[in-house]
């Protein structure tokens, strides 16, 4: 039925799927045996349930859940292939083709594996039976530019403009609402384990496996009869990686006994990508296979580039066009920040080059690309109507996914776990803010609740109590010193407070009445912003950011072994009245200044477009945004990283927060 009933396309197809799997090392896939299962479990690959309105079956990669470091390219493909096969059964799939959907969302350059994905749109467009329709790239970041330019060459030119990339909330306008998850803006709650059942239990029920299996075994002996070692099928020890650890032991909670393990029958030997690798053995030089950091012998990929004609000797082979160099391998705690060094950001005389040929009405239209962009996530909990009284504003919400949930006070309340915060990643940091609202009075033991369960050291407050006649935010700490106040269970005494130009710090020890233990934490009080606008100069903001990392560096060493956690300590709690402007300023700045320091280049668009996934509306108005271009620029004259900077523009005030 594929393929316009093409007799000959269809040859060549099956040709292209045989030459793809025995490429590859793909001579048997079975779901029992590791790495495949741990693939088909984490949901990295998944057919949805709905279709397209002409009924293409619907493929998602979600880009997020891949980590190259802990998996081959081998463990993917036969995840994929595997799922595809059982696809392709569909008559409908057959005649309507399929869509492939390759979600970015929340991703980070060390999720994305460039090989890896022409390996896939290869085997999708010449080596699938049904029609390749369309590929949708969603919430891509801005480096990807270079990868996807790259990657639009390996596809036909008829298809090539229809891979395409869209933003979340416009896939919808290509696929209905109720075929996509709700992640991605539609309606589906889908199931992968139901969906990876169905596919165990169709080839049972079939009774014939992997039908390729002993063809391609067959096969490869007769092309390769001294490589026994590659004739192995996905065997890998029942150990999983920390990624897969949950949905792993989730499917052993809730499998049904179609699909039960194999026992390992290659005694004390690892596999990975399908080769045995016992304790000692050596590589072709006679070294030591190297063992990662964690003791683990690091997952080889298959040799072969991804576009290579089967058994091309490596001075025939069609090599894969090399990316711009990326500062990879990252820290596994940079990997999981959003905010990781990469390309595509500018230099200091560049960003001086950007302003200067943008003017503020260019940084401003800027802005407003970044304003007009929807939010990425849902704010369920934070509209509940319980919650919705600890909101300081209404239209100020927590996004769901990265909202800070405190632990219930007691299990039959399902109201005491909320407070209007976010975690927010810093550069190379996983959580290292708390981006929150002022708090209101009825929060005030919610807020030093937080406090202590997440084991902040530093409060940054960016607001005073009243500006312009107004309360910005609740004094939720006693102003004087030697003065104590009751929060909940919390008693909080202020024990000394010092005093600089722009801002005082008070030096707080906060008592837990039901533990009985004492902590200090530092609350920093900004007091130079000003009622109107934004600073016409960095210079006292800047002070205030190196002394907020230098207190935090200092109290993290001083905690010593009683710290177990990141490096860079517990999250650093940062507030200005909403939790967005001011608080999204000094966040934004403090991620620009680190990348500065450690990479030399900038990306405050891309750092501001990141920062809303997480707290959604960080910098609330173009004169802030403008602001943290101008303190970068700032910044590095302060450094010597440049010479002074002529400027013929006019500075525009705007009300800000």
């Amino acid at each position: 039925m594929a393929r316009k009933f093409d007799v000959s396309r269809a040859i060549d197809l099956f040709q292209a799927y045989k030459n793809t799997r025995l490429k590859e090392g793909i001579y048997n896939i079975n779901p029992d045996e590791e790495p495949l299962r741990s693939e088909l479990l984490s949901g990295k690959f998944t057919v949805l349930p709905g279709r397209d309105a002409k009924g293409a079956a619907l493929a998602l990669f979600t880009a997020r859940l891949h980590r190259p470091d802990i998996t081959t390219h081998k463990a993917v493909l036969q995840a994929i292939i595997y799922q595809l096969d059982r696809a392709i059964e569909s008559i409908q799939t057959q005649r309507a083709g399929l869509i492939f959907i390759y979600d970015m969302t929340h991703s980070t350059y060390g999720n994305f594996d460039y090989e890896l994905c022409v390996k896939i749109l290869n085997l999708l467009k010449g080596a699938f039976p049904a029609r390749l329709k369309c590929v949708f790239i969603v919430s891509s970041p801005l480096w990807f530019r270079a990868p996807f330019a790259v990657l639009r060459l390996f596809v036909r030119e008829k298809l090539r403009e229809r891979v395409c990339t869209v933003k979340a909330h416009e896939l919808a306008s290509h696929i209905p609402m109720e075929s996509l998850p709700e992640h991605l803006g539609g309606s589906s709650q889908y199931s992968h384990v139901a969906w990876i059942q169905a596919c165990v239990n169709s080839s049972q029920s079939q009774q014939k496996g992997d039908c390729m299996g002993n063809l391609l075994h067959s096969f490869s002996l007769e092309q390769t009869p001294n490589n026994s070692d590659g004739l192995n099928s996905n065997c890998a020890p029942h150990a999983l990686t920390d990624n897969t650890a949950h949905l792993h032991n989730h499917y052993h909670e809730n499998r049904t006994s179609n699909f039960q393990a194999a026992p390992s029958a290659q005694g004390n030997c690892q596999h990975w990508n399908g080769s045995a690798l016992c304790a000692n053995v050596q590589g072709g030089d006679g070294r030591d296979r190297a063992a990662n950091a964690n003791g683990r012998r690091p997952p080889p990929q298959s040799e072969t580039p991804p576009d290579t004609p089967l058994h091309k000797h490596a001075a025939e082979e069609a090599h894969v066009p090399p990316l711009p160099q990326k500062s990879r391998p990252l820290p596994t705690a940079a990997e999981l920040s959003i905010h990781v060094p990469e390309g595509g950001g500018m230099s200091v005389q560049e960003l001086v080059l950007h302003v200067k040929r943008k003017k503020k009405k260019g940084i401003y239209q800027e802005y407003e690309e970044i304003r007009k962009e929807p939010p990425s996530g849902t704010f369920d909990y934070s509209k509940k109507p319980y919650n919705q009284i600890r909101n300081r504003y209404s239209d100020v919400l927590c996004l769901d996914h990265s909202r800070v949930k405190l632990s219930p006070v007691n299990d039959e309340d399902e109201t005491s776990d909320y407070i209007n915060a976010s975690f927010m990643d810093g550069y190379k940091r996983k959580s290292a803010y708390i981006a929150t609202q002022g708090p209101l009075p009825k929060t005030f033991g919610d807020f030093w609740r937080m406090v202590w369960e997440q084991r902040v050291l530093i409060i940054v407050m960016t607001t005073r109590v009243v500006e312009r006649g107004r309360v910005k935010c609740g004094q939720y700490w006693p102003l004087e010193p030697g003065k104590m106040e009751e929060y909940g269970q919390f008693l909080i005494k202020n024990v000394h407070i010092k005093m600089f130009q722009d801002f005082k710090l008070s030096h707080l020890e906060v008592y837990n009445m039901e533990t009985k233990e004492s902590r200090d934490i530092a609350h920093y009080l900004y007091m130079s912003w000003p009622d109107f606008g934004v600073p016409k100069s960095a210079s006292a903001m800047l002070d205030f950011r190196a002394q907020v990392k230098q207190h935090q560096e200092a109290a993290v060493q001083a905690l010593g072994s009683e710290w177990t956690g990141p490096a860079g300590g517990p999250p650093v709690v940062v507030h200005c009245s909403a939790g967005i402007g001011r608080t999204g300023t000094f966040c934004t700045l403090d991620i620009c200044l680190s990348r500065l320091e450690d990479i030399g280049t900038v990306d405050v668009n891309q750092t501001v477009r990141r920062m809303r996934t997480q707290r959604a509306f960080s910098i609330q108005t173009w004169d802030q945004y403008y602001f943290c271009y101008m303190a970068v620029i700032e910044y590095a004259q302060r450094r010597g990283l440049l010479a002074p900077v002529e400027w013929s523009d006019s500075d525009l005030e705007t009300d800000s927060e």
